[in-house]
């Protein structure tokens, strides 16, 4: 089990790291996918924001409308970050004040059981996942790739 101020260090960092590409991304291509069978950018970026309603629902028991999911359609790149830039800082301030023993609760998600530890480690998984297909999007759409876990030849804050 990882511990509630474990977890609040790693999701305070992968939610700043995918705020950082998520700004690198250049707005005016929202409508950007790098393949046919590829979601469009806009697309693939609002999981970041659907995983934060995720952490909402099953972490801390937050009653959510399922219809958010399917009506959830930024109209810019700027307003999706802007939206997870919002829910990123709820959740993380929701994990603070939280007791540790809500990290050992049961969660039935997608037809498996998890301790609510396992579910919120799966969800900034799944963000560092789509934040790396973001990388790829951010170069083939004419953006500089920002620094993630080490130097970015793109970035020119870090070195090699």
């Amino acid at each position: 089990m990882i511990s509630k101020q474990d977890l609040l260090k790693l999701a305070k960092k992968e939610f700043s790291t995918t705020l950082k590409v998520l700004k690198a991304f250049p707005p005016e291509m929202k409508e950007f996918r790098p393949h046919e069978r590829s979601s469009n950018a806009i697309q693939l970026t609002s999981t970041f924001v659907f995983e934060m309603y995720l952490f909402s629902l099953y972490i801390f028991g937050e009653t959510i409308d399922p219809s958010r999911f399917q009506t959830y359609k930024p109209d810019s790149i700027q307003s999706l970050i802007n939206d997870f830039e919002r829910e990123s800082q709820q959740t993380l301030a929701r994990l603070e004040q939280m007791p540790e023993t809500v990290l050992s609760k049961t969660v039935e998600f997608a037809g498996h059981t998890f301790n609510a530890d396992e579910f919120a480690l799966m969800m900034i998984c799944d963000q560092i996942h789509h934040r790396g297909q973001l990388t790829i999007y951010v170069r083939m759409a004419g953006g500089k790739v920002p620094s993630v876990y080490g130097p970015s030849a793109d970035d020119p804050s870090t070195n090699f």
